[in-house]
């Protein structure tokens, strides 16, 4: 009985500041051995699957995006009637068993949206195999059918962790498209697609060399993390600037990557060969989420405030001595919870 009343103490109760992005570019990794895994939980003996693989949005810069799955007992099929305020939405909760039997006129199942096989549609033109699974079998189907130097367009959810006092910023597949042309660096036609937006909860601006830092936090369904982005508009960070603390926008810009090695100087040839590979300067790629702008309409001070945020900071802190104490915290609980919010909406890579 312990157990199931701590694991029903997990969420916060509190509005989640949501995120997501978009890349477009070339999939690397397939070929390494993390690129798709199956194995089970410790405490229930639930199968899992994940894969994780990089996509290269310009010559030698790249994001790396996964997805994580694992068999529960419902799965969700959603039906949208209407526009604007008079849109409704109804859902039906489907044994999972049953998963590819319902065929409610209508209906469409939530989950991720895959288009990596290409097929001839009524006309005979090749067309993407559209297809949308719960996150377990996209895995599946993923890692059959991926290869690497795919050209591909990537929609998903961004999820913050800290891991060891280390903050990480994760890159979650909601959608994985095969593009209709083959990406091209070298193209002077090519323009870079890294986009994200975020709501965040505000903390605080400052400046530091030619940038701005802004400090933020990320409600979750039951985690609040700490975060930074860069603004380089000294005019928007001014705005930013002027928010109270705990104050809710939602900001939008690039997804920025810094590589990563540097090669020493060479010396003049004193008649010892080449300059050794080893003394290589290897430094640690970086991943910034830059901001361009922000929607001030979405500007909210009423959500959040200090004591809001610290009592779920405490709540938090009893979670994870619970989680220690009960030996689960690895477990299932670390999949998050199935949500029926999750978009169903496919885009056309080939519009961005």
């Amino acid at each position: 009985m312990a157990t199931n009343d701590k694991k029903k103490s997990k969420g916060l109760g509190l509005p989640q500041t949501k995120g997501s992005f978009q890349i477009r570019g070339i999939v690397k990794g397939v070929e390494k051995d993390n690129f798709y895994k199956e194995s089970k939980t410790k405490e229930t003996n639930t199968p899992m699957r994940r894969v994780n693989f990089g996509v290269d949005i310009n010559k030698d810069q790249t994001v790396y995006v996964e997805l994580m799955g694992m068999k529960r007992d419902k799965v969700f099929f959603s039906k949208s009637t209407g526009e604007g305020k008079d849109r409704k939405t109804e859902t039906e909760e489907i044994s999972w068993n049953n998963r590819f039997d319902f065929k409610k006129d209508g209906f469409k199942l939530i989950g991720t949206n895959v288009g990596i096989v290409k097929t001839k549609d009524d006309n005979g033109n090749e067309v993407n195999d559209k297809k949308t699974m719960v996150e377990f079998d996209a895995c599946e189907y993923i890692g059959e059918n991926l290869k690497d130097d795919m050209s591909v367009f990537v929609k998903g959810n961004l999820d913050y962790s800290t891991y060891n006092g280390k903050h990480y910023t994760k890159y979650i597949i909601n959608q994985l498209s095969l593009c209709q042309k083959a990406i091209d660096f070298e193209d002077e036609k090519f323009a870079v697609t890294g986009n994200f937006e975020q709501t965040i909860v505000i903390m605080g601006v400052e400046k530091k060399d030619n940038e701005f830092v802004v400090s933020a936090k990320i409600v979750g369904f039951n985690s609040i993390e700490d975060t930074e982005f860069i603004v380089r508009d000294e005019k928007l960070a001014k705005n930013l600037r002027k928010l109270k603390p705990y104050t809710t926008i939602k900001v939008f810009g690039n997804i920025e990557v810094q590589n990563n090695a540097d090669l020493i100087e060479e010396e003049d040839d004193d008649g010892w060969g080449t300059p050794n590979p080893m003394k290589k300067i290897s430094n640690p790629t970086i991943r910034l989420l830059v901001i361009t702008g922000a929607d001030k309409e979405t500007i909210d001070n009423t959500i959040y405030d200090e004591e809001t945020i610290s009592n779920a900071l405490a709540k938090i802190k009893v979670n994870k001595a619970a989680d220690k104490d009960y030996g689960d915290g690895d477990d299932d609980d670390s999949w998050g919870n199935a949500s029926i919010k999750s978009s169903n909406e496919d885009d056309d890579p080939d519009e961005w």
